[in-house]
């Protein structure tokens, strides 16, 4: 036991470190510019209570208005929606173009999303999330970057108050470094819909979603995945704190459970071989720790040696989350890090199962 325990804690610990190391590599930019001519598309379904935000983000950009549209593609809207929006249309200034899906049998973000791009008139697209809010530069920032490039990701932070909230930023902001570091080693992991970039010749040559249209979410990065291997080494991460986009936390453990659900379910699709061994042993890895934990309520272990192994993976975890927690301007993780390192193993095996065997609703419908 007390070598499967080891390996594992060596395994833990060398990855977060490793990870650490690599997110200090991936080259941080500043530089902004104003370039090509983009389109933003913005996917809907039920955002009355937060679409106004995001049309201001998106109207107050330091960019030319003739050089960006935003198109915003409703997906059969039961609220409020589409009359906020044209509430707001006659106050804005930029191109702004509003479709609503015609085929409910062809409903869905991914259905959206392309019918965004087939009627996009610029060739780069960036994509966001109705719920989401981004900075005057966000544009600029990757018009300065996104050149000669297939696809760029963007850095996501989660805006909230209290400690509930800074759990799930301390969660989230390691994703973001994962995301960062496997793009930096042409390895992609993860990126977010939320803040991403493609080319639209790159979606329509790896035929965009139609390789995964019956799994309802993982159209960011099941793209990724598709573009990267199309064109390798032209998929890249932009970190860029102007390029920075926010979204809420969830205020509920039944809102943040079924978002979870909805995410891991989709990693056994997941075409990398790579990252599905790594889903697997990161499994593995809480799996053990909690065997860990039985064996020595029993007097296998010493609690000395097991308060060891917790403190050595926590630090670790630190080292690698606070640098990124500096970069998405967010408070310090360590306290929160401490909690999740007692609580994640648990929550891991429950989201495991549930992601099988269970299932989720997103947006009003259920999978």
């Amino acid at each position: 036991m007390i070598y499967l325990v080891l390996i594992f804690f060596v395994l833990h610990v060398g990855f977060y470190l490793l990870l650490a190391y690599y997110w200090s590599l991936v080259p941080l930019i500043s530089k902004t510019s104003e370039g090509p001519s983009l389109s933003v598309i913005v996917p809907v379904r039920n955002e009355e209570k937060v679409i106004e935000k995001v049309l201001a983000s998106l109207e107050y950009q330091e960019y030319d208005k003739n050089k960006y549209e935003v198109i915003i593609i409703n997906d059969f809207s039961e609220d409020e929606t589409l009359n906020i929006i044209k509430e707001c249309e006659n106050k804005l200034s930029m191109h702004l173009k509003v479709v609503t899906l015609s085929d409910s049998n062809e409903s869905g973000k991914k259905q959206a999303l392309t019918k965004g791009v087939e009627i996009a008139k610029n060739d780069f697209i960036l994509t966001t999330d109705a719920d989401c809010q981004m900075g005057p530069k966000w544009l600029s920032s990757y018009a300065a970057c996104i050149e000669g490039k297939k696809m760029v990701a963007g850095p996501v932070a989660l805006k909230g108050q209290g400690f509930w909230a800074s759990l799930q930023q301390a969660e989230f902001s390691g994703l973001i470094g994962f995301g960062a570091v496997t793009l930096f080693h042409n390895n992609p992991g993860m990126c977010s819909g939320a803040n991403l970039a493609f080319s639209k010749e790159a979606f329509f040559e790896v035929g965009g979603y139609t390789d995964n249209l019956q799994i309802p979410s993982g159209d960011d990065e099941f793209l990724l995945f598709n573009i990267s291997k199309r064109y390798p080494g032209q998929a890249v991460f932009l970190k860029n704190s102007k390029a920075l986009v926010i979204t809420s936390v969830h205020k509920t453990l039944r809102g943040f459970m079924n978002q979870r659900i909805r995410w891991i379910s989709k990693w056994k699709h997941n075409k990398n071989p790579n990252l599905r061994l790594a889903a697997v042993l990161f499994f593995l890895d809480h799996l053990v720790w909690l065997i860990a934990i039985v064996y020595t309520i029993s007097g296998g272990f010493h609690w000395i040696f097991l308060s060891f192994l917790f403190v050595t993976k926590w630090l670790s975890t630190v080292i690698y989350i606070s640098p990124i927690h500096t970069f998405l301007n967010l408070r310090s993780p360590v306290l929160s890090l401490l909690v999740i390192q007692i609580i994640y193993p648990f929550h891991i095996l429950i989201m495991g199962v549930n992601s099988i065997f269970g299932s989720y609703t997103w947006k009003g419908r259920k999978y």
